[in-house]
Order: C-alpha cells, then sequence, then structure tokens
C-alpha cells in the first residue's frame, strides 16, 4: 500500500545539508511539514528557510549523538506538527580526523560511531514508540509510519581507510533488516538507502579524501538520491526491512549476500591514493615513539 507524504509530519535529522536538506526540501515540495534536527544550520538552509511555503518547516539545533537532545527534537515534532509519520535518521559523519580509527585521538568513545550508528537506532526506537499507538484498527496491509535510515554502499564495499565507518553503515542495514516484521505486525515501515557516491559536503569538505576521486569518476546529485529516498517512502513494493542501494541511474535491493555494488557511482579510481595514507601512518606506528634527547 502507497504512503503519499502530502499533509504527512516528518522528522529529518541532518536535514541542513547533504542529501538530507534534499530530501527535505522534496517533503515540502510534496505537502509535508518538517522538523529539521541538525548541529546548527548551514546557508544553504537558511536560504531555503527564506522560501515562500504552504507548510511548516522547523530546525531545532540537535546534536544526536546525545540522547536528551535527541529526545527533546522528538518532543518538540510532537508538539507542533503532531503524530510522527516519516522519520529520517539521515546525520551522519564520515569518520573525521576528530573521530578517526586509524587516528584514535578519543579517549571515551569514536564519536563518529556515536553519530552513525548508535544515534540512528535511538532515534529509530523513538520512531517506534510513537508510531506504534497508531496501529490498532489499522487496515490489513496498511502503513502507519515509515522509519527511513540512511546506510552506504560501504555496508557492502568496505573501506580500509574509514572501517568505523563501513562498521556503522553495515549496522544500519542489519537493524532495517532486522525490524523488518514489524511493518506486516504493526504497520511500522523500517526501510533503508545505501547511496553510492553523492557529492555533498562529506566529500567536499575534506580534500583528504576528496583526492581519491578523479575528474573521470561519476557522482550521484543530493536531489537524484532524495528522489530515491522519498521512492522508497511512498511506494508500496518496498516493504519493511528493504535496504535499497542507488548508484547512478540505477538501484537494487541489497542483501546480505548481495555481490559487490558494480557500475557509475559505486567507487573511485583513486582509492588507492588514500589507502596509501592509512599505510604510511601504520608504517610510522610500527617504527615506535621517535627517540628524542638519547632516551
Amino acid at each position: 500500500m502507497s504512503f503519499p507524504v502530502a499533509g504527512k509530519n516528518a522528522i529529518v535529522t541532518g536535514g541542513a545539508s547533504g542529501i538530507n536538506l534534499a530530501f527535505v526540501k522534496l517533503l515540502i515540495s510534496k505537502g509535508a511539514n518538517v522538523i529539521v534536527g541538525d548541529i546548527q544550520e548551514s546557508s544553504a538552509f537558511k536560504e531555503f528557510e527564506k522560501e515562500p511555503r504552504s507548510t511548516k518547516l522547523l530546525f531545532q539545533k540537535t546534536d544526536v549523538s546525545k540522547w536528551n537532545e535527541l529526545e527533546a527534537l522528538f518532543k518538540r515534532a510532537q508538539a507542533e506538527l503532531g503524530t510522527l509519520d516519516i522519520v529520517c535518521n539521515g546525520a551522519g559523519v564520515f569518520e573525521p580526523a576528530w573521530s578517526s580509527f586509524w587516528n584514535d585521538t578519543e579517549t571515551e568513545s569514536y564519536k563518529s560511531l556515536d553519530i552513525n550508528l548508535g544515534a540512528l537506532i535511538k532515534g529509530t526506537r523513538l520512531a517506534i514508540r510513537d508510531q506504534i499507538t497508531r496501529s490498532k484498527g489499522r487496515k490489513a496491509g496498511g502503513t502507519v509510519g515509515v522509519i527511513l535510515n540512511i546506510s552506504s554502499l560501504a555496508a557492502q564495499r568496505m573501506l580500509f581507510n574509514q572501517p568505523i565507518y563501513s562498521a556503522a553503515k553495515a549496522g544500519v542495514s542489519a537493524i532495517v533488516r532486522s525490524l523488518a516484521p514489524l511493518h506486516e505486525e504493526f504497520g511500522i515501515k523500517v526501510v533503508a538507502v545505501a547511496p553510492g557516491m553523492v557529492y555533498t559536503p562529506l566529500w567536499s569538505d575534506h580534500p583528504e579524501k576528496l583526492k581519491a576521486a578523479h575528474e573521470k569518476d561519476i557522482w550521484i546529485t543530493p536531489e537524484e538520491q532524495a528522489a530515491v529516498m522519498l521512492e522508497v517512502v511512498e511506494n508500496g513494493d518496498y516493504e519493511g526491512g528493504t535496504v535499497l542501494e542507488t548508484l547512478k541511474n540505477f538501484t537494487r535491493r541489497v542483501y546480505i549476500d548481495s555481490p559487490m555494488p558494480e557500475g557509475p557511482g559505486s567507487t573511485m579510481s583513486n582509492i588507492d591514493l588514500i589507502t596509501e595514507d592509512t599505510i604510511a601512518l601504520l608504517e610510522a606506528e610500527r617504527k615506535g615513539p621517535k627517540v628524542q634527547n638519547g632516551v
């Protein structure tokens, strides 16, 4: 059964930039009310806020890794919008230097794992708690709410340079598949998209990673990815537990035993360059700390 977004209420974390901002714009254009939870309002989001619209667009500063802030986002959404028909757990980071497996500078936890997986799991649970209250008396096969999580090709094509990111995205796909029975039992459709190479600030703001790209490489636009996100939310053919991979002009359902992604938008030509950076770091680590003053 289809689930048109017109008139629906949505939460989108990480919605101030990248594919999530493109998704927010698309939701608004289709008649949905949206509250965005993000660490800050980007200039692009501020410009979009100024545009006229017939539906609500709200923003709440939210560090999704802090559960009290995530819970506050949900409470405000319920208070000002109402039922949470669509929850997109989109906030994410691409294993930045400040939370990296190889740099390993953190002392209590890997913040990137908290953001990319822990917060997404908590956001999913909060969404279920809201949506399950509307499951009683629903029509057979009906959907009462959709939870859209963001996985990645990295869940299938593991990245040596960003192992925390790969592990987190594999975890996203796993929890979405685990929650598949919610759709039939309670009408709660938990799905995921697994984008390929989308040109967003996750890449453009990180030249150390962007050097893996070549001018001949093909990127997916945020708008193209957002269109796939809308499709998996609205189209009744995508049942709970679906993980839908996005390449350039191509999508496929991804299963645990699916082959590696192939095709335009699936990888970068110079990926070995950033692998060499990690090898060099490990070579230096193998030599041990530098000797100073003869000690």
